[in-house]
């Protein structure tokens, strides 16, 4: 069982917007997966997140690239 900690994604979006910046979502992707995510589960959590603090338009821009990310550079066999 991970004892691992960690603060609501949301809590950090909050920071972020206030202080203009922004997510590498790439990364943030890359990262959850070392953390043992799935697509799946990282999906959900961005969809469920951004759309609260930046707004549906910018959630579903970062959900298409997410997902073309993840069929065209992750699933690659070099990727």
């Amino acid at each position: 069982m991970s004892s691992r900690l960690g603060v609501p994604l949301e809590f950090m979006l909050e920071i972020l917007k206030k202080n203009n910046m922004v997510v590498d979502w790439v990364k943030f992707y890359e990262d959850s997966k070392k953390m043992g995510w799935s697509y799946k589960t990282t999906r959900f959590r961005v969809d469920s997140s951004v759309g609260d603090i930046y707004g549906s338009v910018y959630r579903d821009e970062v959900l298409k690239r997410l997902d073309w990310y993840h069929e065209h550079i992750d699933r690659c066999p070099s990727g």
